[in-house]
């Protein structure tokens, strides 16, 4: 009696640490609380029911690997990879937790019993784990970005549940050792978070820099624009004494109005500056799409743009780097390696939203892995990064985006809600 009671407690409390644990890494896909109780509470029913019917460790191991995962994979967004990731290394340390308690406190066999104690202690255990890992080692809650070499990473949990398995299922005598080695193992898998975290906080860095560089080339680029504007203006200013005289003697004389229109037009094509495309007003999206067009000037065949905007749209700029940057340097780079080479970019403004709409050709198959597209690029540990950068600010601003691929078009729509101001992506 007091078993199935210690059983149904100490696995009511494992439930709630596990919940704690999960949201460290995801971010819930859904607020339906109904759905929540009810995924948990089948989490709660089929491991205990699994454990009271059997007692017998592969069934435990298998159904409570399977519910992790449900319950990441029904209840938080995230990449599967990273579900599977985390499922396993949640266990691992569940597990490992489980035998370093038991063993220090029975003389366990399985299938048989053990101290009530040591199902409390394991509760306790695996609460402090997930104390440390959530205060002191995972910092970056709910990012989702899954590391390269994944598959190394998830391997080590793998292979430690297999070792914790193997030790418990050969009934060994020597305590001792079984209580050393699983602790050994514990210790690794909570390494393994801190790796995770310590990639996780790499990668943001260079996420970051990678912005900031881009930002200042932006920025040289547009101080270019505005010196090659002002030396225009300079020397117009300089000339247009000698340019009103010109105009007053051929609207006296016998030339016609074409004549003099095209005139105007040769001043005006001389105040034109090839570098700049945008003159919105606003700093921050002039500079990055005056850069990336004029490098997609340099590399395409065929541009068309139309950029409609005013000076302030209440977007930081931080994350319009984000946006403009990565979805330009991908379109070019796609659009530079097809026939085609075109590339067409709108922006516009109205009433508190910013509509953008970028399309670009491409050749060959487009690769997707779980709907999102995979790099064309050669550093290929960055698997779509960019673009689930772009889809985070867009989530930010509560707005959304739509991607197609048809015809060998690229086609990407987005829509930003510019009311709120938060802070920048990484912090």
């Amino acid at each position: 009696m007091w078993d199935v009671m210690a059983a149904l407690s100490t696995n009511l409390f494992r439930t709630l640490i596990i919940k704690k644990f999960i949201s460290i890494f995801f971010t819930k896909e859904t607020e339906n609380k109904g759905k929540e109780k009810f995924i948990y509470f089948l989490f709660y029913f089929i491991t205990t029911a699994v454990y009271l019917a059997f007692h017998f460790p592969p069934a435990n191991i298998a159904v409570n690997l399977l519910m992790i995962y449900i319950i990441a994979q029904t209840l938080y967004e995230g990449e599967q990879i990273k579900k599977i990731l985390v499922s396993i290394l949640i266990y691992g340390i569940n597990m490992a937790c489980d035998i370093v308690s038991i063993y220090s406190f029975s003389d366990y066999i399985v299938g048989g019993g053990y101290n009530e104690i040591a199902a409390y202690i394991t509760v306790l255990m695996i609460s402090i784990c997930e104390f440390i890992i959530e205060r002191f080692v995972f910092k970056k809650r709910g990012m989702d970005f899954t590391p390269p070499h994944w598959n190394i990473l998830i391997l080590i949990p793998v292979i430690s549940i297999a070792m914790l398995f193997c030790l418990l299922m050969n009934n060994l005598k020597n305590q001792t050792v079984l209580i050393l080695v699983s602790a050994g193992i514990l210790f690794i898998n909570m390494l393994i978070f801190y790796l995770y975290n310590a990639l996780l906080d790499t990668y943001v860095k260079l996420e970051e820099n990678s912005l900031y560089e881009r930002k200042i080339a932006c920025y040289a680029n547009q101080l270019d624009v505005l010196m090659q504007s002002e030396k225009k203006i300079n020397s117009l200013h300089h000339d247009m004494k000698h340019h009103l005289n010109e105009l007053r003697i051929m609207a006296s004389g016998k030339q016609s109005k074409q004549e003099i229109a095209e005139y105007i037009q040769n001043m005006q094509m001389f105040m034109e500056n090839q570098k700049e495309f945008s003159s919105s007003g606003n700093m921050e999206i002039d500079s990055i799409l005056n850069y990336m067009l004029f490098k997609a000037q340099e590399t395409l065949d065929k541009i068309e743009y139309k950029i409609s905007i005013p000076k302030d749209i209440g977007i930081l700029s931080f994350d319009l780097n984000i946006i403009f940057g990565n979805l330009l340097e991908n379109a070019i780079l796609a659009a530079g390696s097809s026939l085609g080479k075109w590339l067409s970019v709108f922006v516009h403004y109205d009433k508190g939203m910013l509509f953008i709409n970028i399309q670009n050709s491409y050749q060959g198959e487009l690769e997707k892995r779980n709907e999102i597209y995979l790099t064309t690029k050669k550093d290929k540990t960055k698997h779509g990064i960019g673009l689930q950068n772009v889809k985070r600010v867009v989530k930010k601003y509560d707005g959304s985006i739509t991607i197609s691929d048809k015809n060998n078009i690229f086609d990407i729509k987005i829509v930003l809600y510019t009311i709120r101001q938060e802070p920048a992506l990484f912090t």
